[in-house]
């Protein structure tokens, strides 16, 4: 993902709780007490439109009252506060379910909804600013009755009212102090999703369930999540019974799991890895040919197997294999021949040298870089792998000081706007890539304007025009790799990314 996405899109899990959870064979989970989540990337602060990561808006997600919830399978959403959501050209009509209450008692009315969204729609350092960009103003004509009036049309906005950074917070909070002390953890807003946040720390958070939750009340009590950076010390706890759950390990540490631990693993239902390839005028790859060349070198079978010890599917498309608009072009074994012709007549006919930067720090991205590598060899491309921490890789990125970069992006569910202004558009230069399209601006508006059969065909024009220009190559599709010691009826992450809990 980008170093945005990876935040956001890198970003969030659904998390399930039943009760099964009193047959789970961690002590922690006995009675539907308690979980315990071991994960390396905390909130900075308890407001959603500050935490980009994966983790951070996974946690955030649990917290958070939405007018609309996403379903765990990413394709659709159903009613979470609201008892309806009607759509009208540029306009949206929201009626709330009556006697709805924030997990302090207190009731939560439109006047709340208007000034959730006030303040995240002024919020100038709002992560998810993109999400709001089309709403013109938000309006409460009584208690129960809140108005979205658009600047466009908007047919995703169902999908972006159950997002965390759309979340439902008390009106006197934002009125009466300064909306970034109102988030710092110090007292933690009342909240309105299926729990509320007992305490905030630097390396533990722990969530209460909510007893004025408008939904089905979860059977877990308290989840409480533990700042562990290194994976190896995760899985380590986790073996040894003091976590019930280790998210994101390296898969080469599979292995070493022992009964009841268990591998788990989730695909977003709309993300992939890819290489960003650096399209200006300066750079080798600005030849397109060059970069069709290197995708149909890369072996995909062959990266899942090492990045991801299989747990993945080669992505031959723009969109991931389970998304409704996956169209695959490209082949999940390498065809050094086609490679091979491709090159001829251009800069690497004869050879060539390419830059490939990579994180220090992860370990799944040395792997891909080291397959890439052998790849691109094949067909007379000499890749040099340069590593450098993750600050340093921003900088070269922003100072589009490569070549080959890989990254990943994702959303978490599937609508269009968000994974293809953050893949394919400006927000990102395409992946640090520098590919500026006026053409697919325009099929990219049509895509997040249109709705049914006119959106299918929108589609259409927009995978076409991505495989003849190919700025990006894709290579697996974005997956999680996790280890539990609970039942994946209990916690598990779903096709979202979030953390779910039933």
């Amino acid at each position: 993902m980008s170093i945005k996405t990876q935040g956001r899109y890198a970003g969030i899990l659904l998390v399930t709780v039943s009760a099964m959870l009193a047959a789970s064979a961690s002590g922690h989970a006995s009675d539907n007490d308690a979980l315990t989540i071991g994960i390396d990337h905390f909130p900075t602060n308890l407001d959603p439109g500050q935490n980009a990561w994966r983790q951070q808006q996974a946690i955030l997600h649990l917290a958070a009252g939405t007018l609309t919830n996403q379903e765990s399978d990413g394709k659709q959403v159903t009613m979470g506060l609201a008892a309806s959501v009607e759509p009208a050209d540029k306009r949206f009509l929201v009626k709330l379910k009556p006697g709805l209450k924030f997990s302090d008692g207190s009731a939560l009315t439109a006047t709340d909804v208007v000034a959730s969204f006030k303040y995240y729609m002024n919020d100038k350092t709002n992560g998810y600013g993109y999400t709001f960009a089309p709403i013109e103003k938000v309006i409460a004509t009584d208690d129960l009755t809140v108005t979205f009036e658009l600047k466009q049309p908007y047919p995703s906005l169902p999908f972006i009212l159950a997002l965390p950074s759309s979340a439902i917070i008390p009106s006197e909070f934002v009125d009466a102090k300064d909306p970034k002390d109102i988030y710092s953890g110090d007292h933690p807003l009342p909240t309105a999703g299926p729990f509320q946040v007992q305490s905030f720390g630097q390396d533990e958070i722990t969530l209460q369930r909510n007893p004025y939750y408008a939904g089905a009340q979860p059977s877990t009590k308290t989840i409480i999540f533990k700042k562990i950076t290194d994976p190896a010390a995760r899985l380590a706890q986790l073996q040894g019974g003091e976590i019930d759950w280790a998210d994101n390990i390296s898969p080469k540490l599979l292995p070493q799991l022992a009964a009841p631990v268990e591998a788990r693993s989730a695909m977003a239902i709309n993300g992939l890895d890819f290489l960003s390839l650096n399209n200006r005028n300066n750079s080798l790859l600005s030849d397109v040919r060059i970069r069709k060349a290197i995708a149909a070198a890369i072996n995909r079978k062959q990266l899942n197997a090492i990045a991801y010890a299989g747990r993945s599917q080669p992505a031959l498309s723009l969109w991931a294999s389970a998304s409704r608009y996956n169209k695959p072009f490209l082949s999940p074994d390498p065809d050094v021949t086609r490679a091979k012709e491709l090159l001829a007549g251009t800069k690497c006919e004869n050879g060539c040298g390419l830059k490939l930067i990579t994180n220090s720090a992860s370990e799944g991205a040395s792997d891909t870089a080291i397959v890439v590598q052998q790849n691109l060899k094949a067909i007379g491309i000499e890749v040099e792998m340069v590593k450098a921490d993750g600050a340093t890789i921003n900088d070269w990125l922003t100072q589009a000081n490569f070549d080959i970069w890989a990254g990943a992006s994702f959303d978490v569910a599937e609508f269009p706007d968000g994974y293809l202004a953050w893949t394919i558009g400006q927000p990102s230069e395409a992946q640090f890539s520098g590919y500026k399209s006026p053409e697919m601006t325009r099929l990219m508006q049509r895509v997040n304007f249109a709705t049914g059969s006119e959106r299918d065909a929108a589609v259409a024009d927009l995978n076409a025009l991505f495989e003849k220009d190919l700025p990006i190559v894709p290579t697996t599709n974005y997956v999680v790799v996790s280890a539990s010691r609970v039942p994946s009826e209990v916690f598990n992450i779903a096709p979202t990314m979030y953390f779910d809990v039933h």
